[in-house]
């Protein structure tokens, strides 16, 4: 069953042997990291679904890895920074049923992308109070409702599996939140990042689901579908939202959120 779900960022500059000190501008972000850490380890949680941005991503068909599979963050200039993947077959496999019973395009893949970042950062920063074997799924490029889709599948297959299960959405916000951003300033960055900030507080779904996907293009965000497709998940349960930290270096905005249970 569900006990637990989260939002974070991955930006690899958070590892120290990328970040080289510089990861403290976002200290915040790395305290909530601890304190994630913290209740996987209080819930005993020894499942998971990470939800990935970065994985395989196409336009019309989502996709969850079926095989062990390894990577490292050469692209970030560390190639030393090793990652690997190792799914939960059972949790894998529901997955795919409930999947197929709501009619929900996921491919099962045994090849993962090696510089997926989105999942490297988090389990890297989790550490042992991750799970060893995690179900990851990479989101796509169909609609926010699609994505909403894919959740409840596997919300409903968490439900069936023996264990305590955690799902976590890795995704960073807008990219565009000043000049600093490697990407640039654009005009509507802070009020998307303040829409979607408030939809995640209140577990509004419909709020996120209703940006306008011109919007989300041009201020260069990865949080909402991931995010959606975490809300999908916890359809039904009594959700309890709360902000860990939210903070935007580099003109990058970073919000990290964990979702308890009633």
């Amino acid at each position: 069953m569900i006990v637990l779900g989260a939002v974070v960022p991955h930006p690899p500059i958070l590892l120290a042997e990328i970040g080289q000190g510089r990861q403290a501008a976002a200290s915040r972000t790395l305290e909530a990291y601890d304190q994630l850490a913290q209740r996987l380890r209080d819930l005993c949680v020894d499942r998971c679904v990470l939800i990935s941005s970065h994985g395989i991503v196409t336009l019309s068909q989502f996709h969850v890895l079926t095989e062990a599979a390894q990577g490292n963050l050469g692209a970030f200039g560390a190639e030393r920074v090793e990652f690997s993947l190792d799914p939960n077959r059972e949790l894998v496999s529901a997955i795919l049923t409930a999947a197929r019973n709501h009619e929900v395009p996921l491919a099962a893949v045994p090849v993962w992308e090696t510089s997926d970042h989105a999942s490297a950062v988090p389990l890297t920063l989790l550490g042992d109070a991750a799970p060893t074997r995690t179900a990851v799924v990479g989101m796509s490029f169909l609609s926010g409702s699609a994505h909403y889709t894919c959740g409840r599948a596997i919300g409903e297959a968490a439900a069936r599996i023996d264990g305590n299960v955690a799902i976590i959405a890795s995704g960073d916000g807008v990219h565009t939140l000043s000049q600093e951003s490697p990407h640039g300033f654009h005009p509507l960055a802070k009020r998307t990042q303040a829409q979607i900030e408030r939809a995640l507080a209140t577990w509004d779904y419909k709020a996120l689901i209703g940006l306008d996907p011109t919007v989300r293009e041009a201020v260069d965000e990865s949080i909402v579908s991931p995010a959606l497709i975490l809300m999908g998940a916890m359809h039904g349960l009594a959700c309890r939202p709360r902000i860990l930290s939210s903070e935007a270096p580099w003109g990058v905005g970073y919000i990290s959120v964990v979702v308890e249970m009633d």
